[in-house]
């Protein structure tokens, strides 16, 4: 059906496409035809640039597409969610899972129901794209995956007028993988619109999305020590024996998002704008696993499973719906002042498919109204001093005071070196998919009536040095009322707060043709370590040759990157709740200390850009004890194709 799917946008936007082309030729020629026998009044053809085509999002400015060859472009387009993964571990199958390597946190992340298990391949709001083309353009992203497996992006958008664009996105994922049950089924389809008046005294931007990311969960292969031996007879990945047999997963996320602005002091000069805005937001997410084999699983006896007759099936499901607004007056000074502060409100209705325990007290629909403030800062003194901060206070009955406060400082004292400050502190219930399950298996039927608020405080720079090419960076966390998944993957809460010291080196080094970039991240865990096991040390090098060939008309990196963290004893991987839990007393799994090679050729020939790379090349010779998370292994080699396409007609 994916495939079905994706052969019709693909047919859709190749008309679209063609008849725009049709339209621009035929127009041309009406053009030519009118003006063949003047002089003066002539029509000149319209010849555009990259510098026509613009895509912006709600937090960042007007951007030109970026069609430049760089390492950036490989370290994203080589996964299948086109994002950059240092400091995580992919598992085997794409469409699955990171394991998290190295401890982030947003400090702007609302109160949500996304297992972290489903986190990687969804769009927030900050990072929907809105365009502004002055012809229309198809962008194309492709990712090959395992067994006839593919990932596909295909975006159009137009320019109906000078004023008004839309665009229209669909990404299909299939891939089986390699072992057992680990079928991945994602797909996302998005629809944008942005409109302003001529004079640009109102804008509108809005967007439409429909996410699904679903998989076949086996919760690892049974005997490791068959994957590890290099046994000839299970070199064939499907042979190994998995936990679990027909379990899957299923999360949908929906999101309408409608932006307004509205200039109510206007001036010809436009110095000292005033506006109002409003953005509304409704949206619901919908988590489900499902068990449809009716036999004693990998996580629980027969005794410790509630009876099926009861429960309509093996399966449990929970649902958030969410809906925002907010208003605020916007005052602009130019480009070097913005301030922007105002009211939000918030209605949030979590629930559960139905009641599985009637011995447990279980609120089947909870229901909150939350009211606060919002506050954004944006300061340009010359090129000196940037500041930007940004805040947010709610209170509501059933799901607590929540606050947040970020704050990004750039400073630049000498030319060529600038320093970063970021300052942030948030606090709010950790996330409902931790805090409430309902499920078939009793143990993991559970509710946290009175959780604690997380209130985590980071705080952190940079000193970017130019001329070396270098970045050094540090930053600290402190983590109160950490939330987490203990051995009996059941949440707890800790008593003490959770401190995380992390370093950081990054530097691109050039001679001649030659480039060496590194990355290095270094991380102590100063307190309560044994809550979140993460590894001390993550690195990454690649050495690539670049050059231009047959006559400048294209352009090649050709290369090999190397990935490696320290040995550590990680989380496993729970897929009941899609998230990460603390080993038991009776499994001793460490991975890591083991390096990653990739053998890489990355060029460009107008607008595409290609990437052909042999990854894991070195799993047949250094021994198989590599590892996403325990029980889970990482992928054998394999010959992975990446394709981003700009098409401007």
């Amino acid at each position: 059906m994916v495939r079905i799917k994706i052969i019709f946008i693909c047919f859709l936007l190749s008309t679209i496409s063609f008849a725009q082309i049709v339209k621009e030729k035929t127009k041309e020629k009406t053009e030519t035809n009118i003006t063949s026998g003047t002089d003066n009044d002539s029509l000149k053809h319209y010849n555009p640039t990259i510098e026509s085509y613009k895509y912006w999002t709600e937090n960042l400015p007007k951007t030109v597409f970026d069609t430049v060859l760089t390492l950036d472009k490989y370290y994203k387009n080589r996964m299948y969610n086109h994002k950059d993964n240092f400091g995580t571990m992919p598992f085997s199958n794409i469409g699955q899972t990171f394991a998290p390597l190295l401890y982030t946190t947003e400090m702007n992340s609302p109160i949500d129901l996304i297992p972290t298990g489903k986190s990687f391949n969804l769009l927030e709001a900050e990072e929907i794209r809105y365009f502004d083309v002055q012809t229309p353009m198809t962008e194309f992203q492709y990712n090959n995956g395992y067994k006839q497996g593919h990932s596909l992006s295909s975006t159009f958008t137009h320019n109906l007028n000078s004023q008004i664009n839309y665009s229209v996105q669909y990404k299909g994922l299939r891939s089986e993988g390699k072992y057992m049950e680990q079928l991945a089924s994602n797909n996302t389809l998005l629809f944008t619109t942005n409109f302003h008046t001529r004079n640009r005294r109102y804008n509108l931007w809005a967007h439409y999305l429909v996410s699904n990311v679903n998989n076949e969960e086996n919760a690892g292969i049974q005997f490791p020590e068959n994957f590890e031996n290099g046994d000839a007879r299970f070199k064939n990945r499907n042979r190994l024996e998995v936990n679990l047999t027909g379990a899957k997963s299923m999360f949908q996320k929906r999101r309408f998002y409608l932006g307004q602005q509205f200039e109510i002091i206007n001036t010809k000069k436009r110095e000292y704008p005033v506006s109002l805005k409003n953005i509304f937001s409704a949206e619901s997410t919908h988590y489900t696993y499902d068990e449809t084999e009716n036999l004693t699983t990998f996580f629980a006896e027969p005794e410790d499973i509630f009876d099926a007759n009861n429960i309509n099936g093996h399966f449990n499901s929970k649902k958030l719906r969410k809906i925002s607004n907010s208003t605020t007056a916007v005052f602009d000074w130019s480009d070097k002042l913005h301030i922007e502060a105002g009211l939000k409100y918030e209605h949030l209705e979590f629930s559960l498919n139905h009641i599985v325990d009637p011995d447990i007290t279980y609120p089947k629909d909870i229901k909150d109204e939350r009211l606060g403030a919002v506050g954004n800062l944006a300061f340009n003194w010359k090129e000196g001093i940037v500041l930007r901060s940004k805040a947010e206070a709610m209170t509501g009955n059933e799901f607590k005071n929540s606050y947040f406060l970020d704050n990004h400082l750039t400073i630049q004292p000498i030319k060529n070196y600038y320093l970063e400050v970021d300052v942030g502190v948030k606090s709010q219930i950790p996330s409902l998919n931790l805090l409430y399950n309902q499920s078939f298996y009793k143990k993991f039927n559970y509710y946290i009536s009175d959780p604690k608020e997380e209130r985590t405080v980071r705080a952190g720079g940079a000193l970017h040095v130019k001329p070396f090419n270098t970045k050094v960076s540090a930053r600290f966390f402190n983590i109160g009322h950490y939330t987490f998944l203990d051995e009996e993957s059941l949440p707890k809460q800790t008593t003490s707060p959770v401190n995380i010291v992390q370093m950081g080196l990054q530097n691109s080094f050039q001679y001649k043709k030659f480039h060496l970039e590194t990355n290095l991240a270094f991380q102590k865990i100063t307190n309560n370590k044994e809550i979140l096991p993460l590894p001390e040390f993550i690195g990454r090098a690649t050495l690539y040759y670049q050059s231009k060939i047959f006559k400048n008309n294209a352009e090649f990196q050709l290369g090999i990157n190397s990935y490696y963290f320290s040995k550590f004893k990680s989380r496993v991987f729970f897929p009941v709740t899609n998230e990460f839990r603390l080993q038991t007393n009776t499994e001793n799994y460490s991975i890591g200390e083991y390096p990653i090679l990739d053998v890489f050729l990355h060029f460009k020939v107008k607008r595409m850009l290609i990437i052909l790379e042999g990854q894991h090349f070195n799993a047949g010779f250094t021994g198989y004890d590599f590892y996403s998370s325990p029980r889970n292994p990482y992928i054998d080699f394999r010959l992975n194709i990446g394709i981003l396409w700009y098409i401007f007609t």
